[in-house]
Parts: C-alpha cells; sequence; structure tokens
C-alpha cells in the first residue's frame, strides 16, 4: 500500500501554489447567486439568514462545506482550490491514507479565460466529470477510481448567470501519458426559491477509454432553513463501459450551526450491461470549521454491500469510518467567507 509519496506530493504542491493566491488578478464573471431573483451567499455569520432567503443560498453553504459538483464559487475566478488528507479504514480495503488537491490557477497574462489546474483527484472528477459525491475526503474512498495526478489547462468560452460553457485539455500525469480533452456545459436553474436544478453535459476523449459522454442532473430542495436536500445523478458512456455507466446519490444535509453541518447519504453505484447495482450503501459525515474559516476536520461512518467480478472485490454489510481535514484557498473561498465584512465569532471548541 503506497500511502506517504502520495501524501508528501499533495502538500508539496500546496505549499508551491498557495502563495499564487496572495497575487490573484480579479474576474468579474457572472455568479449564478447573484441574480436577482436568487439570493446571494453570505457570510457563515449569516448563515441562516442566507438559507432563509432560499436554496441557491444553502446550496452555496453546503458547497462551501463540503464541496460539490456544483461549485457554484467557481464562476468568481481567480486562484483556488481545496487541498486535504485522509485517513480511512474499511472492512474490504483495510487502513489508508490518501491526499486530494484541485487547484485552479488564473492566467491573465495570456487570457483572462484561461486557467491551469493541477491536483490529485480521481480520474472521474478530472476527466469526465461523473462524479457527483459532494466531499472530496473520505466520502469518495468507496467508490471511486483512485486518485492520481493530473494537470491540464481550462478555457471558459461563456460564464453566465445560469450556465457556463468550458473546454479543457491535459494529461494524467503517469508512466506512460494518458492525455484527454473535454467540453463541458453546466446549467442552473431555479423555479422557486426552493429548488435549484443542475445540469452538467460532458463530451470527453481519453487515449485509454476513448471518446465518451457523461450527463449530470442534481436537485436540490431547501426543506427548512436548516435542512438541504439533494439527489445527484450521474450517467456515463464510453467506448471503455458496458452499456451505461451510473451513479446516484441521495443526501440530507443539516446544519447545527454556523461552523457545523451533518450529511446523511445513500448511494448506488451500476452498469446496465453488468452487475445492477455493483455497489450502494449508506453513509453519515460530520464536518466542522476549526480554528481558521477555512480549516475543516470531517469524520464518518459508512455501511456498504461491493458485488465486484473478482472475490476480493466482493463484501456484504461491510462497515467503515474516516476522519480527514481539507484546507480551502483561494480569493474565490475568502469572498464567501468575508461575507458581510465581519469576522466569525469564535466557537467554545476553537477556544480550548
Amino acid at each position: 500500500m503506497r500511502i506517504f509519496p502520495a501524501c508528501r506530493g499533495v502538500l508539496l504542491a500546496l505549499v508551491l501554489i498557495a502563495p499564487a493566491t496572495a497575487q490573484e488578478v480579479g474576474a468579474d464573471l457572472a455568479d449564478p447567486c447573484r441574480d436577482p431573483s436568487v439570493a446571494p451567499a453570505g457570510s457563515l455569520d449569516t448563515v441562516r439568514a442566507g438559507l432563509e432567503r432560499g436554496v441557491c443560498g444553502m446550496s452555496r453553504f453546503v458547497d462551501r462545506l463540503f464541496g460539490g459538483g456544483h461549485e457554484l464559487v467557481e464562476a468568481a475566478g481567480g486562484n483556488h482550490g481545496r487541498a486535504g488528507l485522509a485517513l480511512r479504514w474499511d472492512d474490504l480495503d483495510g487502513i489508508g491514507l490518501d491526499g486530494r488537491l484541485r487547484a485552479n490557477l488564473a492566467l491573465p497574462a495570456f487570457d483572462r479565460r484561461l486557467n491551469a489546474i493541477i491536483g490529485r483527484v480521481s480520474r472521474d472528477e478530472f476527466v469526465t466529470d461523473e462524479t457527483v459525491d459532494v466531499g472530496p475526503l473520505a466520502g469518495k474512498f468507496s467508490d471511486e477510481a483512485d486518485a492520481a495526478w493530473f494537470a491540464g489547462l481550462g478555457y471558459g468560452v461563456h460564464r453566465g448567470r445560469s450556465s457556463r460553457f468550458d473546454l479543457g485539455a491535459g494529461v494524467k500525469l503517469d508512466s506512460p501519458l494518458n492525455p484527454h480533452l473535454n467540453a463541458r456545459y453546466r446549467r442552473y436553474f431555479q423555479p422557486d426559491e426552493v429548488l435549484l436544478l443542475t445540469l452538467r453535459s460532458t463530451a470527453f476523449w481519453e487515449n485509454h477509454e476513448g471518446f465518451g459522454l457523461t450527463q449530470a442532473f442534481d436537485i436540490d430542495r431547501a426543506l427548512t432553513p436548516e435542512h438541504l436536500l439533494r439527489w445527484a445523478n450521474s450517467l456515463r458512456w464510453s467506448e471503455e463501459t458496458l452499456g451505461l455507466r451510473w451513479r446516484s446519490r441521495i443526501a440530507l444535509y443539516h446544519a447545527l450551526d454556523q461552523r457545523r453541518a451533518l450529511r446523511y447519504e445513500l448511494f448506488a453505484r451500476g452498469e446496465t450491461d453488468g452487475r445492477q447495482p455493483d455497489l450502494y450503501g449508506l453513509r453519515l459525515t460530520h464536518r466542522r470549521s476549526a480554528w481558521r474559516d477555512w480549516f475543516f476536520i470531517e469524520a464518518g461512518a459508512t455501511l456498504f454491500w461491493a458485488h465486484g467480478i473478482l472475490p476480493a472485490d466482493r463484501c456484504h454489510g461491510c462497515p467503515g469510518v474516516s476522519i480527514g481535514f481539507e484546507i480551502l484557498f483561494g480569493e474565490a473561498y475568502d469572498q464567501q467567507l468575508r461575507g458581510a465584512g465581519q469576522a466569525l465569532e469564535p466557537s467554545a471548541y476553537d477556544a480550548q
């Protein structure tokens, strides 16, 4: 089991990238949450007021706290990213330590719409935009490919209030190198103040997998000022898949206070020409910010069933636990944390 090289790589990359965030150039890009019909995101001090203003503000709170496929904060542009380290154990794979990093670096000297991307993430996230997970740490260990190093360039062709279209090219930093191209279109719909729909359509080509298409759709519904229900789905077809590869998750988020939230989650995965499903389970995650607004601690427990082709990939009612931390960096996230321009009040936990 390879543990420490990957973690050292994440920490080294973070050290190299972080200084660049002090020299960011702001980008006046449209923000889907700034539409007059959509409530703007608030700071953590005013999170309850933000949640009461509608589902967009609550989705923003969830995405900032847990991360996720929406990443509405991307619309803010500039240098930003997330880096984390997690320790997990489950009855199928045993114990493991893994690091994750995704950094978007603006390149205003060339073109304000051009950005560089580097990270240690799942291939499904970087190439096919298939992931429907809602957290970059422990939640991804059980049903996604192992993390690997990727680098690439992205170009924002169109970024409006309710839609965006991006082109990307990159390579998996492995031997042999595995290049890829993709085009991604996102569309946001908010039929009323408590419902937000997100559609993501991606066409991609990868040297190993060939040509493929991914269609993802998420439904967010604000149930109360403290509760958000999210149903996230994706379908992928490629020259390598057996029929359609599908994933589905339904998660209930509970905001305990300005710094803490719980996620209750059911998930399943399969292929239409293979075992239906080949993985399913449930998961409970607690996540909170601590010591700094941009530092998060996450702990989770899961119970899952796996039906792999090989006996070693099969598990019936397997338990798992995980704990990790994550750092958010960059002006795009700082804008949300500043909100009304007031610092967070320290909690009793932080004062200890």
